[in-house]
Parts: structure tokens; sequence; C-alpha cells
């Protein structure tokens, strides 16, 4: 008896967990995410630690705008309660996108044409049935035509390890980049029929063990075709050896370990990805792949933090078509200072290093539901890059197979509903200044 007094002094045993706040999700669901559950006892020392811990958890189930966590004795029993303010469940997405990679090449090397912009609306259910179901539609026009549904049950069983998700996409497009010279596409439109077609048919089931860790294994069916100009005169090895057509079936496995304090923006944690996959071009070409990230977060001061991100893929193939040999330049896959350029072949590695102070950190309060705490944080940084891609046959694009590097200072800023923009600029070491404009995280 005097050992359990002594620990219920010690500790702070939690009775019950309670959720309160105007939302819809299951609390199966929420509990799930929690760091502790009922009549566990938690060293008071540490309390606190596992009360953030937790808010963390919840609040990186994209469900809610803010969460916080208390303790009180209800009915002469230790109780830990949670204030959630929830996001709006079904969102629409108006979507106006570039065509081009990113906004610096659309402002500068396209001239800012309005016809290279994609005008989108897209509904995405973030909830459905309050069991973190995502159901998606997507209708765009504009420089791509696309239409998109998909939908995601990440929860099948009553462990909550288990979830399956589908989608179609097909896109249209009229123009199309069909080469690339001297590390810079090439394009082409045509009047009488598209340039370029794709269809997409995904399946994948994805298997969360661990609150941090999610494997995933995906099935593609995609179908392309691109028109005949360009299989027969532009590059007929867009496709390979003049085709016009072609269907590709992919299989890959992918492993996330995102062990940081907020997945949308990091500042303190661990974060690894690993992904292989293998891609068969029916009768022509098969090509697999690996694909790593390894992310570093740490706080160093008051409002002082630092990060370092390994990103890299290796292809294995050769005479590989036009299509399958996109590498540095696309998507997350880029350097700063090098937003204007393309780095096609089988292999890159780039490394980033950030130092950030933060500058502003508060919660704008309006009177609305699901918008009641807007977050605004703007973090000001300097930063480096060093990179490095392959290509056995790089011909014109003198900046495949050799060592690239960067610098520069900037701005990032991320508020509501997980938007980030970041404003930089850098400087590379081909002496290319310039201010670069990016809608996403790193």
């Amino acid at each position: 008896m005097c050992a359990l007094a002594a620990k219920a002094r010690e500790h702070y045993c939690i009775d019950s967990i309670i959720f309160e706040g105007d939302f819809r999700t299951r609390r199966s669901l929420l509990t799930r995410e929690l760091n502790f559950k009922e009549k566990d006892c938690i060293p008071l020392d540490s309390l606190q630690q596992s009360l953030q811990l937790a808010e963390k958890r919840l609040f990186n189930t994209q469900l809610f705008n803010k969460v916080k966590a208390d303790t009180l004795m209800l009915e002469g029993k230790q109780a830990v309660r949670f204030y959630l303010d929830e996001r709006f469940p079904i969102f629409p997405k108006p979507n106006l996108e570039f065509a081009d990679r990113n906004f610096n090449v659309w402002w500068q090397e396209q001239g800012a044409k309005l016809n290279r912009l994609n005008l989108g609306l897209g509904l995405m259910h973030q909830n459905v049935r309050g069991r973190r179901e995502q159901l998606g539609i997507e209708a765009q026009i504009g420089y791509t035509r696309k239409f998109a549904l998909s939908y995601t049950m990440p929860f099948l069983d009553r462990q909550q390890k288990h979830g399956i998700g589908a989608s179609i996409a097909v896109l249209h497009n009229m123009e199309a980049a069909y080469k690339t010279d001297k590390n810079k596409l090439l394009f082409k439109r045509f009047e009488d029929k598209a340039a370029f077609q794709q269809t997409v048919l995904s399946f994948w089931y994805t298997y969360r063990p661990a609150f941090a860790t999610t494997h995933n294994i995906q099935l593609s069916l995609r179908h392309l075709s691109v028109h005949d100009s360009i299989a027969s005169w532009y590059n007929p090895g867009y496709l390979g050896k003049g085709r016009t057509k072609a269907t590709i079936l992919g299989l890959s496995y992918r492993m996330d370990y995102n062990g940081v304090d907020n997945w949308n923006y990091p500042l303190e944690g661990f974060r690894a990805i690993g992904s292989l996959s293998a891609d068969y071009q029916f009768g022509a070409t098969f090509l697999p792949s690996v694909h790593w990230q390894a992310d570093w977060y740490q706080q160093i001061a008051p409002k002082w933090y630092y990060n370092f991100i390994l990103r890299g893929r290796k292809a294995f193939g050769k005479d590989l078509p036009y299509y399958m040999q996109k590498n540095m330049g696309y998507d997350f896959d880029e350097m700063r200072g090098y937003e204007y350029f393309v780095h096609d072949g089988t292999f890159f590695n780039i490394l980033r290093g950030n130092l950030k102070y933060k500058l502003i950190d508060r919660q704008v309060k309006l009177p609305v539901r699901y918008f009641r705490y807007i977050p605004i944080r703007v973090f000001a940084k300097g930063y480096s890059d060093l990179g490095y891609t392959f290509a056995e046959q790089p011909g014109s694009n003198t900046l495949n197979n050799k060592l690239l590097y960067s610098y520069g200072i900037g701005l990032d800023i991320v508020t509501l509903y997980d938007i980030r923009i970041r404003l930089e600029y850098t400087i590379n070491d081909s002496g290319l200044k310039g201010l670069y404009l990016h809608k996403s995280g790193e």
C-alpha cells in the first residue's frame, strides 16, 4: 500500500481521457494517435512533455486547426482533456497552378503566358464517416486538361493498422516537352490533336504498425500516347523506337518513418523515406529504381533551428525512353538556384542545409466555425545546397556529371490548412542570381 501511495504521489495516473470541442472524428481514431491510454501512469516530471507530444500527434492527423491538452479532476478521478478545433472536412480546392515546373520558369522563361496556367476545382472530403477516409474529385482546364477521382480508407481493421486506396486520372495536353537541350526543356504545341495524353489507374495498400511508421505497396497501370510528329520527327526516343503509344505496369514499395514534431513543417526530429519501384513498358523497357530521403531537424537555441535534408535516386537501365529519364529538377527533387534547369539521367543526390530564425508565431482568432484560429508563422533563413547528377550520355546538358552548389537567404511562411510559401534569393556556383517563389515545403 505504501508503494502504491508513493507511486500515486510521483505519477499522474489517467482514469479517463476526454475529448471536447466541435468535431466529428471518431474517438477510436483519436485514441489510436495518442502516446498514452487510460490507466497509464505518467511520471509527474514528464507529464507536460507527454501532453505536448499528444497534442502534436493529434495535430499531425491534419484534421484539426488547434489541439490543446490539460489535466483535471472529474468526480474525484484524474483525467486528461483535449480541446479540438476541427478543420472543415469538405474543403473546395480552387486551383490555379503553373503548367511549368515552378513559378520562376513560368514568369521568366515563358513570359507569364496565361495559356500556360491550369485552372481547376477540386472537392476533398478529408474525414468521411469520421474515420479519416478521404474522397477526392478534381476537374481542371487550361494547359493540362485533367479529371481525377480518388478514395483512401486508412483503417480497415479494429487495430487501425491496415488501409487501402484507389485513384484514376485522365490528362490531356496540346503541348508537351519533347526533349532536353542544354538542361532546358523544349516544347512543341499542336493544334490538330493532343501532344500528350495519359490515363493512370492506381491501387495501394498501407500498413501502419506504429505511430511514425508506414509501409505502402502500390500497383499502377498507365497508358501514354504522344503526337505522331513527336514520335517520328522531334524525338523518336520519347517512348522508344518511334512509338506513339505505351502501356506501363508499375509496382512500388515505400517505407516512411516520420519522427518529426510537425509533419507539414518540421522543426525537430528525424524523418526517413525509402522506396523501391519497377516500371515495365510492355514490349520494350524494364526500369527498376530506388529513391531515398533522410531529414534531420534540431532546435539549437530559443527561436533558432537548423536542418539537413538528403534526397537521391538511382535508376537501373540503359537506352531508356525519354519520358523515363526524369531525374533532378522535378517536383521536390530540385536544387535551389537551379529552378530554371532540369538534369535528366539515372542518378542524383542533393544535400540541403538550413539555418532558421522564427520571426513570427501567432494565431489570429476569428468568430467563424472551422476558421476560429488562423496560425501565422514566419521564419528567416540562410541555406546552402550541394548536388550531383549523372547521365550516361549527357550530350549538350553540361550541368550533368558535375558537382553543383548554391547558397542564399529567404523567408518561409506557414499558415492555415498546411499552406507553405517560400521566398528565396539564391546564388549558384555559375554565378546565376535570382529571387525565387515556391508554394511548397522543402
